[in-house]
């Protein structure tokens, strides 16, 4: 055994001992927080963030910039059947409306409790290609985005279908989970279901084989709505 290996082991079981570990040199900078500062440079940071995730992010400056960019997306996704959160949760007026006219059913989400009602409206809603939800808020510092389920704000738009396009209000920016929670303590009291959305689904094999798609939605799409 060499001498630096047994110093190790050494010093391990002496503070094993003590029940506690060998004190870390303090040798590691202290982390800058991401996208404190302006409206535009908490944006820059959440897209700076977001973007090496396979995730898209665009601005939208106004309702009908912001149908146009869901449209298009949803024509990327090619299908016509879509899984959406309710009017009242999305911040876009008119989108409603604006998809029934392009042509797209909006799937009824609500699935019976019962066994074969359940399998049976579950193999419905799997043929959504995308789903449609506003986010709660967002982190700039990883490129978070915060979704908070509930009656009307079904968990399976964001998860089932291979596309999930998410509505963010900038003014809905947070430098990091800390000021998230520091802004909204009560955040999950009136919510069945809190989610930390960061990048399209991936999943890795043993021999670290990256898959997208597979536990999750294969594209992520984000629109800030300044």
């Amino acid at each position: 055994m060499s001498d630096d290996r047994h110093q190790v082991l050494s010093n391990i079981r002496a503070s094993l001992q003590r029940a506690h570990l060998p004190d870390a040199r303090a040798n590691v900078p202290a982390r800058a927080i991401a996208g404190q500062g302006t409206p535009e440079e908490m944006i820059a940071s959440f897209e700076r963030e977001l973007e090496p995730l396979g995730a898209t992010s665009r601005r939208a400056h106004n309702d009908t910039e912001a149908i146009e960019l869901v449209l298009k997306w949803l024509g990327e996704s090619g299908g016509n059947e879509v899984l959406t959160w309710g009017d009242a949760d999305l911040p876009v007026r008119g989108l409603g409306e604006a998809l029934r006219a392009a042509g797209y059913t909006r799937l009824e989400v609500q699935v019976p409790p019962d066994d074969a009602g359940r399998k049976a409206k579950l193999a419905e809603l799997e043929r959504a290609t995308a789903g449609i939800t506003s986010a709660y808020g967002a982190l700039a510092d990883s490129g978070s985005l915060v979704l908070l389920a509930g009656p009307t704000r079904s968990r399976l738009a964001s998860l089932l279908p291979p596309t999930h396009i998410a509505l963010l209000p900038a003014s809905r920016l947070y430098a990091d989970m800390a000021a998230l929670f520091a802004a909204h303590p009560d955040l999950t009291r009136d919510a069945s279901n809190l989610v930390f959305v960061t990048g399209p689904s991936r999943t890795a094999d043993i021999e670290l084989t990256l898959t997208r798609g597979v536990h999750g939605p294969k594209y992520l799409h984000v629109l800030v709505l300044e």
